[in-house]
């Protein structure tokens, strides 16, 4: 796990809000994700800090959703220089990644289908 308060909602955003994510967006962050895996350095946090940054909607909505969830619960913040739950979190959030880009592209090829069975 990540004491970031933003980066511990990413998971939640890629499932409640998918469509803030495009293909690229998604695409970039399995190229992101994918050296932070298995043996994350230690800035890997602000690694995908800064990823979030430079997407304004989706960084947008992290804030609101961190902000929401704060008020909701006041839960003790885990332990920061947890590496091992660090690496959990970046383990656990590729595959999310990857299953969110599957079906935005299985939706794509969809709406493609209807529109040439239109045309």
């Amino acid at each position: 796990m990540t004491s970031d308060s933003l980066l511990q909602n990413l998971p939640v955003l890629l499932e409640t809000k998918a469509e803030l994510f495009s293909t690229a967006d998604l695409q970039d962050l399995l190229q992101t994700l994918a050296p932070l895996e298995n043996n994350p350095p230690e800035n890997a946090e602000q690694i995908l800090r800064e990823w979030c940054k430079a997407r304004r909607p989706i960084r947008d909505a992290l804030r609101n959703l961190a902000s929401d969830r704060a008020e909701v619960k006041k839960v003790k913040p885990s332990e920061p220089n947890d590496s091992k739950r660090i690496t959990n979190f970046f383990q656990e959030l590729r595959p999310k990644v990857q299953e969110a880009l599957d079906k935005l592209e299985k939706q794509n090829q969809s709406q493609n289908n209807q529109y040439n069975r239109r045309y």
